[in-house]
């Protein structure tokens, strides 16, 4: 080969092996970076009733310090109502606005198209990028909510969304408007697996429908326009803001009397339970109670009308190492049940939440899932599984309280399963026992309100409380216990734990029935019968002898929790 030959040859083999990072090196050496993971998409579903709306347009909007902003997505609902969003990585608040499309009207049965200019909307409280939202109602009640809350001082806050939806399901009596599907009264028989809720709901819009017929409009749907413009002030007088309401809108029309939303829904709700259209099979007595309160109520939703509300707020963490970016829930309690959302709120980089209640008062049970944590044994970042959750539940609060301090982590997840699967559920006694079982197994007083140690943090054992250690180190052999299983994500364990805990026994069962490791009861190798006792004393033992910890303690000041867990049976 001639020497310019030889040259060329070498250049272009040089050339080649940059081209395939030279065995797995670029430039001076080092490794080319991984690509970059792939984008989150969130997806937010539901069904427009109006009567199931056909045909129509369901837009997202984005909101920005409480205004209505840019459009995000665009789809039209099936035959039934249903739509589906692609929400791409949006993050934050989102209203929906429905127009157009056709439903069968309640009072008549005949099939009516939305008018120009008349609209559904439904109002959403913060959402997490990638979260995937489901079962969300449009309808003339989530509508009234939104106008609402855009009407308070501020705006679409996250505060506001959940007082003005939260001031709409007390008006009706449903637990939760967002989330609860209507009854259709001209389905026959639809009452007979209905929910009190599905009922009072299906009934409200089927009361506004008759009214609408009683005043002659040719559609229905500007009566919703009408309940709208009413709302915005927070009390229902035929007024928004001083201004008479026409019962075409805000435009010409008729002027709405007073007690349209209050005693005239009432009786609008009575005649058509007695008419020939409604097929549901649910008797007038069902219902009584929503007519009572309608007939009796004065129409106010809220505060005095301009929005001085008594509005309830919660606080709180998550922990299970540092956390950031999930999403936290608050939920009713019913009868010691899980029922309909309060609020919701994102999470910040800390893992700190905060979120309106607006008036609720009751039990109320915290769940968070879809955050990333940073997982104590590793060091390396983790995000929670998608069947895996935290969770927390605390004793009945009052209305417009400011609760603060919540702790949602690995332990009160424990408690508030245990909880649940007592005799009689998630009532204030079965709350406080689990609480304080789980408390007393770890050694901590409070696990609701105390801020466990981040043992990963230099130094962090010097300034912590007994109880905020017994909790990080506890929470740390989790993860430590998970790593030694071989467990990829260890949130799958927190949900092992949680699963052990249920029947108020830590022997690797729940129930009659032997826990699989993958969390949940089915999948993965079963869950050893000391887990968590000698399991998770070895663990911790471990942790604190490992290079994750550098809290400055040892596993001598860690012994009275190390030899409580050996030496326990598992009794909670």
């Amino acid at each position: 080969m001639t020497r310019p030959a030889a040259l060329g040859f070498l250049v272009s083999t040089s050339l080649a092996l940059a081209a395939c990072g030279g065995g797995g090196s670029g430039s001076g050496g080092t490794s080319l970076p991984p690509p970059p993971p792939p984008p989150v998409s969130g997806t937010v579903s539901g069904t427009a009733i109006k009567g199931p709306v056909a045909g129509a347009t369901v837009t997202a909007y984005a909101i920005n310090i409480g205004t209505i902003g840019e459009k995000i997505v665009s789809a039209s609902t099936d035959a039934q109502g249903n739509f589906g969003l692609s929400m791409g990585p949006y993050t934050g608040p989102v209203m929906l606005q429905m127009s157009g499309g056709t439903y069968s009207d309640e009072a008549s049965g005949n099939s009516m198209t939305m008018m120009s200019g008349d609209v559904m909307t439904a109002v959403l409280p913060t959402m997490a990028a990638g979260a995937t939202v489901s079962g969300i109602q449009v309808t003339p009640l989530t509508s009234m909510a939104q106008t609402m809350a855009q009407h308070l001082p501020g705006g679409m806050t996250d505060a506001n969304i959940g007082t003005a939806n939260t001031a709409v399901d007390h008006y009706f009596m449903v637990t939760d408007i967002l989330h609860n599907a209507p009854m259709n009264p001209l389905v026959s028989g639809s009452g007979s697996a209905a929910t009190q809720d599905a009922i009072n709901y299906g009934m409200s819009l089927a009361a506004m429908s008759q009214l609408a017929a009683s005043q002659g409009m040719s559609s229905s749907s500007a009566m919703v326009t009408a309940m709208m413009n009413d709302a915005a002030d927070g009390i229902m007088d035929g007024k928004m803001a001083g201004s008479a309401v026409m019962m075409g809108g805000m435009g010409t029309g008729a002027m709405m009397p007073a007690n349209t939303a209050t005693s005239g829904l009432a009786t609008a709700m009575s005649t058509f339970m007695t008419s020939a259209q409604n097929h549901s099979g649910v008797a007038v007595a069902t219902v009584q109670a929503l007519m009572n309160q309608l007939r009796g109520s004065n129409g106010q939703m809220i505060g005095s009308g301009t929005g001085s509300v008594v509005n309830g707020t919660m606080s709180g963490k998550i922990f299970n190492g540092t956390m950031s970016q999930g999403t936290v829930a608050a939920y009713a309690v019913n009868n010691g049940t899980m029922g309909g959302q309060i609020a919701s709120a994102a999470a910040d980089v800390q893992g700190s939440f905060t979120m309106s209640l607006g008036t609720y008062a009751g039990v109320v049970m915290l769940r968070m899932n879809a955050g990333t944590y940073t997982d104590e044994a590793t060091g390396t970042a983790m995000s929670m599984g998608s069947s895996d959750v935290m969770t927390a539940v605390m004793p009945a609060v009052s209305s417009g309280a400011n609760v603060t301090g919540m702790m949602i982590t690995p332990l009160t997840s424990m408690a508030q399963s245990r909880a649940q699967a007592m005799t009689g559920g998630m009532v204030d006694a079965n709350i406080t026992a689990a609480n304080t079982a789980v408390g007393n197994y770890f050694l901590c007083n409070d696990i609701l309100r105390t801020q466990p140690m981040n043992p990963t943090v230099a130094g962090s054992g010097s300034t912590a409380t007994p109880d905020q250690g017994n909790c990080g180190i506890a929470i740390a052999a989790m993860s430590k216990y998970a790593m030694g299983q071989g467990m990829t994500v260890s949130s799958a364990f927190v949900t092992d734990m949680m699963n052990d805990a249920s029947d108020g026994t830590m022997n690797g069962m729940m129930g009659s029935s032997q826990i699989s490791m993958g969390g949940g009861m089915m999948g993965g190798s079963m869950m050893q019968s000391s887990a968590g006792t000698t399991g998770l004393a070895t663990a911790m033992t471990d942790f604190m002898g490992s290079a994750m910890n550098h809290s400055g303690l040892t596993a001598a000041d860690m012994n009275m929790l190390i030899q409580k867990l050996s030496s326990s049976n598992g009794q909670l």
